[in-house]
């Protein structure tokens, strides 16, 4: 999907009409059926979605280098159906039969450029195509069902996955946004072309501040932008390349809350989305550095009542709708028990009836982990891995399961 392109300068303002334009471009790109861009909002709805009965097409296929070569995918791809059609009854193979030829089809059509992976939810009977670009190669698999199957993808995301790039020169600027191993333009925007400008209309002894306030308006222009885009894609950091001076004015006119998530990196204004990826891999390594070790000072400084120190403590905070972020060891995995009828989540194996509200309706849960984590998304909690190993040392010292809390 093309980037859009607008034109920002003295005869083309950010009116109420191009302001409503941006936001509905944003959204149509999120919305895009080829590996949509991935917001907060997006994996939530995931997380709802019940066919009532159809069967619904869960796959995640490794698409590494090894893969992509001689279409070593569509081998993986073929084992992966014939699997999942011997387990499936007469009436249930037509659909899921189907169902991989259209994934087959749009692998054909298009591999994702970036990531390892790629995560696809279908069900044409009701309408159902997801089709997702993953950063890392997840194991090959196939579930069916009535709801998705996301505990494989919840494990590779994290809310500072999420990043807006911003490239920003005065006669040209463009909007990036990345998620789980995408890289997509989102907006480009033309300025005004000051040097034509300046030396056609402008006494010499006037060009450096018409100059300089040409450079103030595109800067409070592009803010505004911004602004508009990370609020639809929710992005939690900002990376930023452009010239002193039209940095420092684009800063100017950004909400603080904006302003303290701004990282500098540099790549020219030409580039091409994989060596703007390139660029700002490091960079963004860097902030999941940080943003982990923030996260565990956060726990280590909260005031009693503040933050869960127990992994069933956790758990009796998230079913009590208590959690604003959950954080999880990347490595752990445990068995435990779901209530059908409340929802709530235990630790032990061995129970018979829910301590919550005293049903015998309980079932094993294969990963205590994952279902946590798709129930922070039903409850709009964030969530938050600690994956350096030195970091896991000392946040598992507590619990493999905590949460920074809302009350």
């Amino acid at each position: 999907m093309k980037a859009p392109a607008i034109s920002v300068d003295v005869h083309h303002h950010l009116t109420p009409d191009l302001r409503q334009r941006i936001i509905d471009d944003v959204r149509a790109r999120m919305q895009e059926p080829s590996y949509r861009l991935l917001s907060p909002e997006h994996l939530r709805e995931l997380a709802q979605l019940d066919t009532g009965g159809p069967a619904l097409t869960s796959l995640y296929l490794q698409l590494t280098p090894e893969r992509r070569t001689g279409r070593a995918w569509q081998t993986a791809l073929s084992a992966l159906a014939h699997t999942a059609l011997q387990l499936a009854d007469n009436a249930m193979q037509k659909m899921v039969r189907a169902d991989i030829g259209e994934i087959e089809r749009a692998l054909n059509d298009q591999l994702p450029a970036l990531g390892r992976g790629a995560a696809f939810f279908v069900c044409r009977e009701r309408g159902i195509w997801r089709q997702i670009a993953l950063p890392i190669a997840l194991p090959d698999q196939i579930r069916i069902g009535t709801r998705p199957y996301l505990r494989p993808m919840l494990r590779s995301w994290g809310s500072h996955d999420r990043t807006l790039i911003a490239l920003l020169s005065r006669e040209q600027s463009r909007f990036f946004a990345t998620h789980l191993g995408t890289l997509e333009e989102i907006y480009r925007v033309k300025g005004q072309r000051i040097r034509g400008m300046l030396t056609d209309r402008v006494p010499l002894d006037r060009r450096d501040a018409v100059a300089a306030s040409i450079i103030k308006d595109e800067a409070k222009a592009l803010a505004a932008m911004a602004e508009l885009i990370n609020r639809e894609f929710e992005a939690s950091n900002i990376l930023l390349s452009g010239s002193p001076e039209m940095s420092a004015a684009f800063r100017g006119y950004l909400s603080k809350h904006l302003v303290d998530r701004i990282t500098p990196f540099e790549a020219s204004i030409h580039a091409s989305p994989v060596e703007i990826a390139a660029a700002a891999a490091p960079v963004q390594q860097q902030l999941r550095l940080r943003a982990e070790r923030e996260v565990l000072e956060a726990l280590r400084e909260a005031v009693p009542g503040a933050a869960s120190t127990g992994t069933q403590e956790t758990l009796d905070c998230l079913g009590a709708g208590r959690v604003l972020k959950l954080v999880a060891d990347d490595s752990y995995v445990a068995r435990g028990i779901q209530c059908r009828q409340c929802q709530r989540l235990f630790e032990l194996a061995q129970m018979h009836t829910c301590p919550c509200c005293g049903s015998t309706l309980l079932e094993p849960v294969d990963d205590l982990v994952e279902a946590a984590l798709q129930q922070a998304l039903d409850r709009r909690a964030s969530v938050a891995f600690i994956r350096e190993p030195d970091y896991r040392v000392a946040f598992a010292a507590r619990a493999p399961l905590q949460a920074l809390l809302r009350y």
